[in-house]
Order: structure tokens, then C-alpha cells, then sequence
């Protein structure tokens, strides 16, 4: 009896913050929908360049520790409030990715077939894609080795060359126990291994839903790697999506929910990034921090979905989603040229103070953003196919599901 309480107690708590959630929601059509996963794929890979940037070059403080208290601590606290706001990325993009994989759940009758059509279908646009602008970044970076050993970019890599060994090259293209050369892609490399133990997350979805959703949550609470990932990120926010799919539970947050959500992130997020303020002294995070840094991200992901839908659904959103298309070529490019772009601006600040220091981290961001997004437009209009293989076999158009 006492189980049953407890369950129903839980049910009723879901279905009052879903209610909650949708009060003043405008019911998602497929148009609505669509428009909305083409704006969050564009929108939350900009954010991933602002992420991306990293520490500024004078700063010996990462911020992902927070603020530096001590040095330029306007500038550092900017730069980890844009880092921690985006934190909820990964997350959402999963969450989606997710979404639309477990869509045949809704035709059971022809699941396993379907699963092992996805399967390839993903693998297909998502790892050669990854292998081929590794290959070409490696490519780039040893004519660079070779031509200036002591070049400050070769610094910013996860691989040394004048070291390396062949599993490191490896991994520098295929990601296999390491971050591959354009270290942005860990994010691929861990999308493809979840694709590739996706009937088991079919099967776990179907008969223990709930136990797998809660497994892989502690795993992602713990910080796991569960032995064949990289982080657990991408493969509990996956199947969260596929069990969101597989409940039939309405996508929609309406502007009240959406307003509170971001109020409570904002507040979160500026928290966190002034934490090593508020907490003082130095070295590593306590593990409370940590854990709390990941499970604000919930409230980020659905602060960021919510304010998605309502920008999705202003002429000027549905125009923005049409470049959804987009988001996998900015993703691709963006990392190591925002690192070449930091040290070549660098040489412009005229002196190292704080505004100048938030004028580099824009300038740095806009212009990778500029270039890169530029480069896509070309090639999608000039050389479609071109594109398309730079893409992973998506063309510009291709921002709808």
C-alpha cells in the first residue's frame, strides 16, 4: 500500500507540472515543430562557438573553475556566465536527437526493422563526417607542424606532435578512446556510440523504462563515462528523449513556465559562475558542485526549449529556422579556427584591461561565426554536393526533421 501511495503521489506531481508546464501553451502543429528543431539546432551551436572560446589568452583561469577573483574578474565572470548558460546545449541537442530517432515507436509492428535502418542511416551522416574534417584538420595542423613547430594554435590541440605516436593519430581522426583533433566532435563520437547501443535502449524503453531512465541519470549525476563513452551526457539525455517519445508527452512550454525557468537559470547560472567568489579559496570544485553545476542544466534545457518555441513562432524565428540546415557545417568548422581567430585578434587589444579583454571574446566569436556561416551560404549555393558531403549528407534546407 505504501508503494502505491508513493506512485500515485509521483503521478500526480508529473501530471501537475506538465499542466503547469502547458497552461498558456499555443498547441505544436508539425510546421511549429519543425520550425522550432531547425531554430534550436542553429541557435545552440552559436552558443557552443561562445563556449568554444574558452579561456581568454592572458588568463591562466579556466571558466568553467567560475570567475577569476582575483584578475579581470568582470571579463572572466562574462565569459563563464556565456560558458555555464550554455552548459544546457548538449543536453537539449540529445534530448531532440532522441526525439526524432525513437519516432517509429509509434509503429511497433515494424520497430526492428526501422532500428536497424536508423542505425546505419546515423552512422552514415554523423561518423564519416566526423572522420573526414578530422582527417582534413590533422592534415592542416602537420603542414603547420612542419612549417612553424612552435606555433602558438599547435598549443591550443589535444595532441602533440613532436610526440605522438600512431594510436594517438588514431584517435586524432576517429575519436576512439580520446578526443579527436577538433575536439568539438566528442559530441558526434559519443551520438554514434549511443545510435550504436540503441536496441538496447529500445529494449529498456519498452519493458523497464523508468529503471533505465533512472541509471543512466545516476550515471550522468556521478559524472560516468560508463567505460564507452566519453561523458554520459549525450546517452541519458538520448533516452530521455526516446522516453518522452515513448509516453506520448506534448513538447509544448508555454510563456509563463518559460519566463520562470529562465529566471531561475539566469539566476543559477550567474551563481556558478561567481562561485569561486562566494566560496573563496582555490583548487579543485567540492563534488556538491559539481553535481550541482550538472542538474541546473535540467532547469537550463527546458529555460532554453521554452524560449525556443516562442521565437519559433515570431515571423523572424520561423525565418531563423530555415538555416537549421546550417548548424552541422558551423559545428564542424568552428574549432581550431576560433582558436587561430583568439590568438591573431589578440595581437590588436591594445592593452590587456577588461573591456578590451570582452571586446577580443566577441570579436573572436562574431568573426569564426561570420566566416564560418559564409562559407557554408557559398558552398550550399555554389557547390551543393560539396556541401552536402561537408555536412553530413544534410543540404541547406534540411533544418526541418
Amino acid at each position: 500500500m505504501e508503494d502505491t501511495s508513493v506512485k500515485l503521489q509521483a503521478v500526480k506531481f508529473g501530471d501537475g507540472f506538465a499542466r503547469w508546464l502547458r497552461r498558456d501553451a499555443r498547441p505544436l502543429g508539425a510546421r511549429d515543430l519543425s520550425h522550432a528543431i531547425g531554430l534550436a539546432r542553429i541557435t545552440l551551436i552559436v552558443g557552443l562557438v561562445f563556449l568554444h572560446y574558452l579561456e581568454y589568452p592572458n588568463s591562466p583561469v579556466s571558466p568553467f573553475h567560475g570567475m577569476d577573483v582575483v584578475h579581470h574578474p568582470l571579463a572572466t565572470f562574462v565569459n563563464s556566465f556565456i560558458l555555464f548558460f550554455f552548459f544546457s546545449a548538449v543536453p537539449l541537442l540529445s534530448l531532440i536527437s532522441g526525439w526524432l530517432f525513437f519516432s517509429f515507436a509509434e509503429e511497433r509492428h515494424a520497430a526492428h526493422l526501422e532500428l536497424a535502418r536508423r542505425i546505419r542511416r546515423r552512422l552514415t551522416s554523423l561518423y564519416l563526417p566526423l572522420v573526414f574534417w578530422n582527417a582534413i584538420f590533422l592534415a592542416m595542423l602537420l603542414l603547420l607542424f612542419s612549417w612553424r613547430p612552435d606555433a602558438p594554435l599547435l598549443d591550443a590541440l589535444n595532441i602533440r606532435f613532436e610526440r605522438a605516436g600512431w594510436f594517438d593519430y588514431l584517435n586524432a581522426v576517429f575519436g576512439l578512446t580520446r578526443h579527436p583533433v577538433g575536439f568539438q566532435f566528442w559530441f558526434v563520437r559519443d551520438l554514434c556510440v549511443t545510435v550504436l547501443v540503441s536496441p538496447l535502449l529500445w529494449l529498456s524503453l519498452r519493458h523497464v523504462p523508468s529503471l533505465g531512465l533512472a541509471m543512466l541519470g545516476l550515471a550522468w549525476m556521478a559524472d560516468s563515462d560508463l567505460r564507452i563513452f566519453f561523458r554520459a551526457d549525450v546517452v541519458f539525455f538520448f533516452y530521455l528523449g526516446g522516453w518522452l517519445r515513448m509516453r506520448g508527452m506534448a513538447l509544448e512550454v508555454g510563456l509563463r513556465s518559460t519566463l520562470v525557468s529562465l529566471l531561475a537559470y539566469l539566476v543559477l547560472v550567474a551563481l556558478r559562475a561567481a562561485a569561486p567568489l562566494l566560496l573563496g579559496g582555490e583548487g579543485p570544485h567540492p563534488e556538491w558542485l559539481n553535481a550541482a553545476t550538472r542538474a541546473m542544466r535540467l532547469i537550463g534545457m527546458l529555460a532554453c526549449w521554452g524560449i525556443v518555441l516562442q521565437l519559433a513562432a515570431t515571423p523572424a524565428g520561423a525565418a531563423l529556422a530555415r538555416y537549421g540546415g546550417l548548424a552541422f557545417f558551423l559545428y564542424a568548422t568552428h574549432f581550431p579556427f576560433i582558436a587561430a581567430m583568439k590568438i591573431q585578434l589578440w595581437r590588436l587589444i591594445p592593452a590587456p584591461t577588461d573591456g578590451w579583454m570582452l571586446a577580443h571574446y566577441l570579436a573572436s566569436v562574431l568573426v569564426t561565426l561570420a566566416i564560418a556561416l559564409s562559407a557554408g551560404l557559398l558552398l550550399a549555393r555554389k557547390a551543393p554536393r560539396c556541401f552536402a558531403l561537408m555536412n553530413g549528407g544534410r543540404a541547406l534546407g534540411a533544418g526541418s526533421p
